[in-house]
């Protein structure tokens, strides 16, 4: 009895022992040894994993190239746009069914990403609606 009431004793002063440190590392501001992927570092491994088209567009004084953009439906899309030229009206890229609007500064590369839909294609416009483009889905 007095083995099992001594081994009762160790145990519950090593876990004790545990919680404070444990307790310890908190209150030193060190994390506690499980490590779990950041938000940022899931998305990036999620798109990666699931195969994201990566599209490249440019926009010029004459309109967008390709103007016409296949991928395969329900997959996550990754279209990197850049414009070209100052002429012209493509100072923005729309996408009226998405709710999606981004500048795109000239010269400099900007990436919109969101996941085709399964029926149907996603039009693309300048701010201006002159310019017209189209990802279709496959």
């Amino acid at each position: 009895m007095t083995a099992v009431r001594t081994f009762g004793i160790l145990t519950i002063l090593a876990f004790a022992s545990a919680c404070e440190r444990g307790a310890t590392a908190t209150a030193q501001g060190t994390q506690p040894t499980t490590t779990t992927a950041t938000t940022a570092d899931h998305s990036a491994h999620a798109t990666a994993a699931t195969g994201a088209a990566d599209l490249q567009l440019t926009v010029d004084g004459t309109g967008y190239h390709p103007s016409s953009i296949s991928v395969p439906s329900g997959k996550p899309v990754r279209l990197t746009v850049t414009r070209t030229s100052d002429e012209g009206c493509g100072q923005q890229i729309v996408f009226p069914s998405l709710n999606i609007r981004r500048d795109l500064p000239l010269n400099q590369a900007v990436t919109v990403e969101f996941t085709m839909p399964a029926s149907r294609n996603v039009a693309f416009t300048c701010g201006m609606d002159m310019l017209r483009g189209s990802i279709v889905a496959q």
